[in-house]
């Protein structure tokens, strides 16, 4: 019953759940003055952030309509969302990790340990049936996935981050409980400190891969010099400039071209244009744009043969010059 759940019901039962632990642990780690307590603590109101924002992103991807400024649509509302979350995380784990430092050079007693280890244990419990709610069977491989939703990837990172953040508590609980050394409570520092660095390891790896997709990165694996080599070596193709392959989302791909061709028949160009659009298949682009320019050869200074110029198909001679991709100043550094 649990797999038949939608995104959106797997991602508010999981805010439920968190909510509630969230205020729970806060007060017990107030009583306590635990500091691996309180730092799980707020790391679960992180994790009731980011729930939120990825709650949020699939109600808007899922939307029909979307403003006309918009021409893509909402397909991009779980990425920013999985950024948001990334970045979250992060700034969290900086913050326990100065909380941690500070706690090393004044070291506190930590109050009630068996209360501690009773809230760490329940929460250990509770982020368990989180993970399975949220991933079901795909719970063990989702990190391994390079084209899973990373929005719902987000808040799995969060819910497992919880989740080594309560065995943490737990441990820096049982040191403190079961040993009489006067060392026994920087475990609780300690243990905030690995919470951190867990943390910040997680979270750099979600802002790295979604960061590159909001850059409109090419999609791994695709060389962009490998495409332009291979699309000018289809008959009737002189050459290919300006050509640009980026990510909209996870999965889709997209490119644009201005091709040089031999011949201005129309019907022969839109042959080769089929011909560039099953090239660019097989590196997974399945959406492209193409301006196609005529070969033309200017004559030199002398009458003779002189060289052919890219971006037959300018802008205004205006003071647009920098803002085009295709400018003069790259036509004179590419010649």
């Amino acid at each position: 019953m649990v797999l038949k759940l939608r995104d959106r019901q797997r991602v508010a039962i999981a805010i439920a759940i968190t909510f509630s632990f969230f205020v729970c642990e806060l007060i017990v780690a107030f009583k306590t003055q635990s500091l691996a307590l309180m730092a799980d603590a707020f790391h679960y109101l992180t994790d009731l952030l980011g729930l939120v924002v990825t709650l949020t992103a699939i109600f808007i991807s899922e939307r029909p309509d979307s403003p006309q400024d918009l021409s893509f649509g909402w397909q991009r509302a779980r990425l920013l969302g999985a950024f948001f979350n990334g970045a979250f995380l992060l700034a969290l784990g900086v913050s326990i990790l100065l909380q941690s430092i500070e706690r090393f050079i004044s070291v506190r007693e930590v109050e009630d340990v068996k209360l501690v280890l009773i809230m760490g244990s329940i929460g250990l419990v509770l982020n368990i049936i989180s993970v399975v709610l949220l991933h079901g069977k795909h719970t063990l491989n989702t990190l391994n996935t390079p084209k899973r939703d990373l929005g719902m990837v987000g808040a799995m990172l969060h819910v497992v981050g919880d989740a080594l953040n309560n065995v943490a508590v737990i441990t820096a609980g049982a040191i403190i409980w079961f040993t009489s050394s006067p060392m026994r409570f920087y475990a609780d520092p300690a243990v905030s400190m690995a919470i951190s660095v867990i943390i910040f390891l997680s979270a750099l790896s979600l802002v790295k891969k979604s960061g590159r997709i909001l850059l409109q990165s090419a999609p791994r694996g695709v060389n962009l010099a490998d495409v332009k080599h291979d699309i000018e070596k289809i008959p009737g193709i002189e050459s290919v400039h300006e050509l640009h392959v980026w990510q909209l989302d996870q999965l889709k791909a997209i490119a644009s071209a201005h091709v040089t061709v031999s011949d201005s028949n129309i019907d022969t160009f839109m042959e080769k244009a089929k011909t560039i659009g099953e090239c660019l298949h097989a590196y997974g682009i399945h959406s492209t744009t193409l301006q196609p320019e005529i070969m033309c050869t200017p004559l030199g200074p002398g009458g003779g043969n002189g060289r052919q110029l890219p971006c037959q198909v300018m802008c205004g001679k205006g003071k647009c010059e920098e803002l085009m991709c295709c400018s003069t100043t790259s036509i004179v550094q590419e010649y």
